[in-house]
């Protein structure tokens, strides 16, 4: 049975595995499912039925440069030219942590994710860099 009365996860709760490879860099996360849905018209004015059609997967990830220079990497050793050329599974974990009114652990996995931009950037004043990779993906597989 769900239950609505256990703590909420926080940011600390969160660990990321993209490849196989701990991200302890991750700074955000954003990944969504997409289901196009229109109306569908008949007699008069007013909709009769929601129609569906297909689903699209997409997020974004922000890192720190020491994880981001790594996944370049591994882009490389995989005959690729850079971060674009790679694709990788990602797996997000909420670990709940300490003792009293707990939510389970929830594992969602992301599956052949192919980040569409590959681009730094930095500001004057800034005290490191963060990179924005934003990507599409295969599917969401939520809870496994």
């Amino acid at each position: 049975m769900f239950s609505t009365k256990t703590a909420q996860f926080a940011w600390k709760n969160i660990i990321a595995i993209i490849g196989g490879r701990p991200i302890a860099g991750i700074t955000d996360i954003e990944y969504k499912t997409d289901k196009d849905i229109d109306f569908i018209y008949g007699a008069g004015d007013s909709p009769q039925f929601i129609g569906e059609g297909n689903k699209s997967c997409s997020g974004t990830i922000e890192l720190l440069q020491n994880d981001y220079e790594a996944l370049v990497e591994a882009a490389k050793n995989g005959g690729g030219d850079d971060i674009t050329d790679l694709e990788v599974s990602i797996v997000v974990s909420y670990i709940p942590k300490g003792t009293a009114n707990l939510p389970k652990t929830v594992v969602d996995r992301l599956v052949g994710v192919k980040f569409s931009s590959d681009g730094k950037k930095m500001t004057q004043g800034d005290k490191f860099l963060k990179i924005s990779l934003p990507f599409l993906c295969l599917g969401i597989e939520h809870q496994i």
